[in-house]
């Protein structure tokens, strides 16, 4: 498994972008249809800024992958994503 997720491991470039968006695309289809949830059925103006929590993380992905901490961006945007999932 490892070596068709990392396939690229040479071009550390391309690895990164290749895990940033893979881990952005499966983990949308969780945080989109429960934040737009969130928004009509709780509160539109805490939906923001859950919003722009959960993308200053993913926006952190790329760089704290490059220095091998991807977990101080990835257990952030899973505890946003427990949040609006109860």
């Amino acid at each position: 498994f490892r070596s068709v997720k990392y396939y690229n491991r040479d071009d550390k470039l391309a690895l990164i972008g290749d895990r940033s968006a893979g881990n952005f695309a499966e983990w949308a289809l969780m945080f989109l249809p429960l934040m737009w949830i969130h928004a009509i059925f709780v509160d539109p103006s805490v939906s923001f800024q859950i919003c722009a929590i959960y993308s200053f993380f993913r926006a952190m992905y790329p760089v704290l992958f490059a220095f091998g901490r991807v977990y101080l961006s990835t257990i952030p945007s899973y505890t946003v994503i427990l949040y609006l999932l109860f």
